[in-house]
């Protein structure tokens, strides 16, 4: 079976791999990142956003960057040599918390995560909670927390290939199988790129367009999962393995410059929870080993950094007593990297203790938290973090919701070790969220509207230093607010005709001693899904507002559409993928030109 799936991963056939799910989806679906305790996204105390395996399959996205930049309002930054950072409310890649099933999996030593590298593949859904997070999950949680979820609950089995322009090819698969109290899940993927496509290249005179060289990519991940449950107890064990090779083009430039990035990573966790008659228990923990190695054959450098990161929690939830539901837990962590530019002794040990409870009186719910940390290592540091939300329910389908709550970001070991330039003492980034707002649901539409502000001090900002190196310091203050509007409508329109549409428009300012630098003020996103018989339809489209470059330049803004048509025959679908309908020619970053209009080719085989 191995050798067929490789050979479809380098065929003309493709394919992609999801679920062929009924659309209709009961609304509100169910959110447990928003409070640890499983809540309706209607009452939960911040915005919320679930996107289900339908949701994933719908988007076409084989990785989780694309498919936040196109359902989520998040704001994915894409750079030529591959790699998506997001932004959240005007934030920093490092200001939103990854999660893997509630365990972070940010480098320790970068203090962000490289989106590009995770395929939509072995997902089972996405939550994305707008908001500091911090109260429950500690740092890097300042603008929000973005949980990938891998659990699966059904017996499928989907198989997918893919091919497209500039010798685009994926395969992948994905099972699921339960046998009474044991269950499986197994999922893989390929992905080959060369890349090279034309964008106009001003090294040459006069400036003409040219291929893009030096910008090929290999994927490879392996992802295994098994449970065993019994009426009051479950114990999950998962393992995911990926491995990228890629190059990093130079552009306007005459000559390729031959830099190449290897990343390689190895994810354990665990999972177990117990019910007892007054409440239930949920642990569990994660190791990551993490290696990325950089060549520059022009400077004769080739480097490789190894990182680790472990993480181990326990969580209790009391049943309710009378308007209280109560919980808390404890955790504990730690984090090394070993890099040639590194000093030694960079390593961080943190522990954690955290309450957190929901309180119902009527049409009210009101959610008090708190979390104490502890770093013992390199430098102790103890912050206490408050939060308090709540809800109300103005009539029958419309909640007005809001939160107040602190935050903070601990340094990476980059910022504190880094030679030359690593400060070991600077501050953590500390700064408080307020964010409030209305949502209201009536038959299949729900339309949100959130006002936020986020303040924070101890910013850590690289600037140069008079002995022409950068080094980083805690100079600057920031405060940035905004306004999100989201309506979302999924809704049966006759017997034989679903569909499904989005549609965010999120506005961010910022009060600073610095700009807003390479992140929109303005950003429009939507999508409509139709869905009629065998035939199924998608378009996408997205408008990014212009990005401040410095502090008197500024970026042209630019609009972008995709589309998709499917035909659906019992487990077979076949379909074309288009992006960039319009043709645009666009950057997220100064020379890193964007692909041109492309289309991809889809077949997707599904077993129930």
């Amino acid at each position: 079976m191995l050798r067929i799936l490789l050979l479809c991963a380098l065929q003309p056939l493709p394919v992609f791999a999801a679920q062929v799910a009924d659309s209709t989806v009961t609304l509100p679906p169910i959110t447990v990142t928003a409070s640890r305790i499983p809540v309706s996204v209607v009452r939960a105390p911040i915005r919320t956003q679930v996107l289900d395996r339908s949701a994933i399959f719908e988007s076409a996205s084989l990785t989780v960057a694309d498919l936040l930049r196109q359902r989520s309002a998040l704001y994915v930054r894409h750079y030529v040599g591959g790699l998506s950072t997001l932004s959240q409310r005007g934030g920093t890649a490092s200001q939103t918390l990854v999660l893997l099933d509630g365990h972070r999996i940010a480098s320790p030593q970068a203090g962000q995560l490289d989106l590009s590298l995770l395929p939509t593949i072995l997902l089972n859904a996405v939550e994305v909670t707008s908001g500091a997070g911090g109260v429950l999950y500690g740092t890097d949680a300042i603008g929000g927390v973005v949980n990938l979820q891998t659990a699966a609950s059904e017996d499928l089995f989907t198989v997918h290939a893919e091919t497209g322009p500039w010798e685009k090819r994926n395969g992948a698969f994905y099972a699921t199988n339960r046998r009474g109290r044991l269950a499986g899940t197994v999922a893989g993927e390929i992905d080959r790129y060369k890349g090279d496509y034309p964008y106009l290249n001003r090294a040459l005179f006069p400036p003409e367009e040219s291929p893009r060289e030096g910008g090929d990519q290999q994927k490879r991940s392996i992802f295994g999962s098994v449970t065993w449950t019994r009426p009051n107890d479950e114990w999950r064990l998962s393992a995911w393995y990926n491995d990228v090779e890629r190059g990093l083009p130079s552009i306007n430039s005459s000559l390729p410059s031959g830099e190449r990035q290897w990343d390689e990573h190895l994810r354990v966790w665990t999972h177990v929870s117990r019910k007892w008659p007054w409440g239930s228990l949920k642990a569990g923990g994660l190791t990551q080993f993490g290696a990325l190695r950089y060549m520059n054959p022009r400077t004769g450098i080739d480097n490789t950094g190894r990182t680790t990161l472990s993480s181990v929690h326990a969580n209790i939830d009391l049943n309710p007593i009378r308007a209280w539901q109560l919980g808390g837990g404890v955790e504990a962590g730690f984090g090394q990297a070993d890099h040639p530019s590194l000093q030694q002794g960079n390593m961080e040990r943190r522990y954690a203790a955290y309450g957190h409870a929901i309180g119902t009186w009527g049409p009210m719910s009101i959610y008090p938290a708190l979390r104490l940390d502890h770093y013992a290592r390199p430098k102790r540091i103890t912050p206490v973090i408050p939060s308090l939300g709540v809800n109300v329910r103005l009539k029958r389908n419309l909640h007005l919701k809001g939160t107040a709550a602190s935050a903070f970001r601990m340094p990476t070991f980059n910022d504190r070790f880094w030679l030359p330039g690593g400060n070991p003492n600077l501050n953590p980034e500390r700064g408080e969220s307020f964010d409030a707002g209305l949502i209201w649901l009536y038959r299949g539409i729900q339309i949100e509207m959130t006002t936020f502000m986020n303040r924070l001090r101890d910013q850590i900002v690289w600037q140069p230093t008079s002995a022409g190196y950068w080094a980083p310091l805690n100079v600057s203050r920031a405060t940035n607010y905004g306004l999100e509007t989201s309506v979302d409508f999924q809704r049966a329109l006759t017997r034989r005709m679903e569909t499904r549409a989005g549609f965010v428009w999120t506005r961010v300012a910022q009060k600073s001693d610095s700009f807003l630098r390479l992140i929109p003020r303005n950003a429009i996103k939507g999508y409509l899904h139709l869905r009629w018989r065998f035939l199924a339809a998608s378009i996408a489209a997205s408008r990014t507002g212009a990005l401040g470059i410095t502090s008197v330049t500024e970026s042209d803004p630019f609009f972008l559409v995709h589309g998709q048509l499917k035909m659906h025959v019992g487990p077979v679908s076949l379909g074309v993928h288009g992006e960039n309908l319009l043709d645009a020619r666009y950057e997220y970053l100064p020379a890193n030109p964007m692909p041109p209009r492309q289309a991809r080719l889809i077949l997707t085989l599904t077993f129930h």
